[in-house]
């Protein structure tokens, strides 16, 4: 009987052993996975120093990447090297895969660039994220790949240990490694900045802006850009005032691609008071539909602004530098009255464009602006009454006067054109200087249209005049397909084209893409802006040309 006890004994320790064998196997493996989840979790974003003015971040690296490589514009050999850092996980990364049996882990899925000022290539942070043995595998590849000609270096940084690697075309590439994250530039004190970042709490994380837009982030798209709106101030400098440029609030760029394009769809939150473009459109009554049949076949640019809220828009417009280079009291006093022509006579959409006139002759293309207005008959009188008022200006710098070519432009003989005061009008809206501040007008169909010169007027009425217009051509169906019929601003341009016009016709497209022209000239570029309850939409649509390049010039030629 007591034998019998002590076997019960026996088996109920047993079984309770093995119980807690498991339980306690249970509760550690439940652990171990909730760290991973932790460590899956890791927000990137708590590193990048607050002075980043731009940052790429996605979820699907290796999905980027076949998305990248699947383009024409790739197949073609034209990249966007915008980042030297990309560029070189680009170059690496089928190994780097390659080193991985089951491919990347989630965590090193996730990667940002951080973009810093001065805009270089090289001015840039690269952040991942690590699973279980990442890091191992990261160290090994970096080594692979360094220069065996010096050795790496380490140095400490507040009491964090910053990797020197040197590259084989002769750059050195500065690392920061944890068992979560690595960070690498080639710029050793922006690995500085990241650290400091992550110690002091202050990253863009903890910026109230960003952190409020990230908050809405959505998801399934290939990468997400963040860019920082850039205001316009007042300044004092040593050679007196001018307009300087100031970080402002964010806009988000959802990246999505297909063959034959690069689709960017956006969102702007936070309307503050900074003279910025966007914050000037925020406040205009958003047009409908687009204007091909106003716009010359020829045409290779154009954009169309809402202009409900003229204030708003001037406001902008006026503090650019270069509407101010012959600024003087006769001309502010000229502007002045030009605001209040427009405030009670334009209606609420502005578009300017450039395009070839059939004169091979001429050096420069055309460019007009056409303004629409509410009353066409009462406003060319308004505008006969303020020409016979306004007096001459004293001193003001020769120029030679250009007329209306009706041999060769016969049918733009009847719409009378004037040769208006200086005013920096034309120049606030289209960028264009070419003419002195000296501005040619004209009223056609419902518009008052403005140019540099006279010829251009002759040769935009000529062309829709004759029918010779945009709409209805591919490449023109095919940019407004993919934009919204309801829009605050657009703009269209042929970078291959636009590349080869002077400085002063091209300042409403975004100097980034002249700056990576080689890239950009492949593609016909659509922007638009679009508003509704104060947030502000961008959208951007990259079209490639391919072979296709050259048909905007050849329509002209």
């Amino acid at each position: 009987m007591y034998a019998m006890k002590i076997r019960i004994l026996i088996r109920i320790a047993v079984i309770v052993s093995i119980v807690l064998l498991c339980t306690g196997f249970g509760v550690y493996s439940f652990l171990r996975m909730n760290a991973v989840e932790n460590r899956q979790d890791f927000n990137l974003f708590t590193l990048v120093p607050q002075d980043a003015t731009a940052v790429l971040e996605t979820d699907r690296m290796a999905d980027l990447m076949e998305d990248i490589d699947g383009l024409h514009c790739s197949k073609d050999e034209h990249f966007l090297y915008v980042s030297e850092l990309f560029v070189c996980l680009k170059k690496y990364f089928n190994t780097l895969v390659g080193d991985t049996p089951h491919g990347l882990s989630r965590q090193m899925n996730k990667m940002l660039i951080s973009f810093h000022e001065p805009d270089t290539p090289l001015n840039q942070v690269l952040y991942c994220s690590l699973g279980a043995g990442d890091y191992e595998l990261v160290e090994s590849f970096v080594r692979k790949y360094c220069s065996s000609t010096f050795p790496s270096k380490y140095f400490d940084y507040n009491g964090e240990e910053i990797r020197i690697y040197p590259t084989a075309d002769g750059r050195f590439l500065a690392a920061y490694f944890t068992p979560d994250f690595l960070a690498v530039s080639f710029q050793k004190r922006l690995i500085e900045q990241v650290i400091d970042a992550c110690r002091s709490g202050q990253s863009l994380m903890d910026m109230a802006s960003f952190r409020t837009m990230y908050a809405g982030k959505r998801n399934n798209v290939a990468a997400t850009v963040y860019v920082r709106m850039k205001e316009v101030g007042m300044g004092k400098n040593t050679d007196g005032i001018r307009p300087q440029t100031h970080l402002g609030s964010w806009a988000e760029f959802d990246m999505k691609f297909n063959e034959e394009a690069v689709y960017c769809s956006g969102i702007s939150h936070g309307a503050d008071t900074a003279r910025t473009f966007i914050n000037a459109l925020r406040r205009q009554e958003p047009i409908k539909d687009f204007s091909g049949e106003r716009l010359p076949a020829s045409v290779f640019f154009y954009n169309q602004w809402a202009i409900s809220d003229l204030e708003a828009i001037f406001g902008f417009t006026s503090q650019q530098e270069y509407a101010k280079a012959a600024y003087s009291d006769y001309i502010k006093k000229r502007d002045g009255e030009w605001m209040e022509f427009m405030k009670t006579y334009a209606g609420e959409n502005v578009m300017s464009c450039l395009f070839h006139s059939k004169d091979t002759t001429d050096r420069h293309p055309c460019a007009v602006m056409s303004v629409a207005v509410k009353d066409e008959a009462q406003a060319e009188r308004a505008l006969q009454k303020l020409l016979y008022a306004t007096p001459e200006e004293k001193g003001a710098p020769a120029v030679e006067r250009t007329y209306p070519n009706y041999r060769r432009y016969p049918r733009a003989r009847k719409y009378r054109q004037y040769m208006l005061p200086r005013n920096t009008v034309l120049t606030q809206l289209t960028g264009i200087t070419e003419s002195a501040l000296h501005t040619y007008a004209c009223f056609y169909k419902g518009a008052l249209l403005l140019a540099p010169d006279a010829q251009s007027l002759s040769a935009y009425v000529d062309a829709l005049e004759n029918g010779d217009v945009l709409d209805g051509t591919s490449v023109y169906e095919e940019g407004v397909g993919s934009l919204s019929p309801y829009y605050n601003f657009a703009m269209m341009v042929d970078m291959e084209e636009m590349m080869r016009q002077p400085e002063t016709y091209v300042r409403l497209v975004p100097n980034f893409f002249f700056r990576h022209s080689d890239f950009f000239r492949h593609f016909t570029i659509a922007i638009q802006f679009t508003c509704t309850e104060g947030v502000v939409y961008p959208n951007l649509v990259l079209l490639y040309k391919g072979e296709k390049i050259g048909e905007f010039e050849e329509v002209g030629n």
